[in-house]
């Protein structure tokens, strides 16, 4: 019975290391993954540096995107935040303020982006009351037939302590939905090197009074870097 069991430990350990080599050889025929080499430092190509393709223009990068919101302060002001001309400035928390593809702003008082709107703007290479010349020109050219009230020369604002110049002028508007007299003001300030800070409103008479407001909190609060 010994030598029985002698035999099959033998013959057990022969197939185990026959099985053993078998693996061997198996393992031997696969190919070894291609070593991957770090350049050394300086040593590396300009063509192997790819840089990311820009996106193609297309209409939906030329509309109006919101600006992220930030929290409100304790009196309900947000504040707006141009990220490539550096101004910025607070408004009320119940409007809806969004950078234009000038990187402006462009604040709307009805919860969605029709009339009454405002917007604040960092002009440069002009100065205040050439700026408004130049929109009062244009105008009167545009609305031509429909122009109520001609914008006249800029006039000085009245604002203490600052080169605020303004004009104003209304027209006639029609629309399935809208339609009344609607009255645009601008307000432009010097603010040195050839920077113009402008402020515009355009609403129908009877929101005169709530674009008004947007547009002292936005002057009232306006910062430059």
């Amino acid at each position: 019975m010994k030598n029985n069991l002698r035999r099959v430990l033998i013959i057990a350990a022969v197939v185990l290391a026959l099985l053993m080599l078998l693996s061997m050889a198996a393992c031997g025929k696969e190919e070894a993954p291609a070593a991957t080499q770090t350049p050394a430092a300086g040593d590396v190509s300009l063509d192997a540096v790819q840089e990311e393709p820009s996106p193609s223009p297309s209409p939906e990068n030329l509309l109006p995107t919101a600006t992220p919101v930030p929290t409100a302060d304790a009196d309900g002001l947000l504040t707006f935040t141009s990220m490539s001309k550096g101004f910025s400035f607070q408004y009320d928390q119940e409007y809806i303020a969004m950078s234009n593809p000038a990187d402006n702003a462009m604040i709307y008082a009805a919860g969605d982006t029709t009339l009454p709107y405002c917007s604040v703007s960092l002009m440069t290479d002009t100065d205040a009351a050439g700026y408004l010349k130049e929109i009062a020109a244009g105008a009167s050219i545009e609305l031509e037939g429909s122009m109520s009230a001609a914008p006249g020369e800029p006039a000085d604002a009245g604002v203490e302590g600052r080169e605020v110049y303004t004009i104003s002028y209304s027209y006639s508007y029609e629309d399935e939905e809208i339609s009344g007299t609607v009255v645009c003001t601008y307000y432009a300030e010097n603010i040195g090197e050839g920077q113009v800070a402008v402020f515009n409103s355009t609403a129908l008479e009877k929101d005169s009074e709530t674009v008004a407001a947007i547009l002292k909190l936005a002057m009232d609060t306006f910062k430059l870097g």
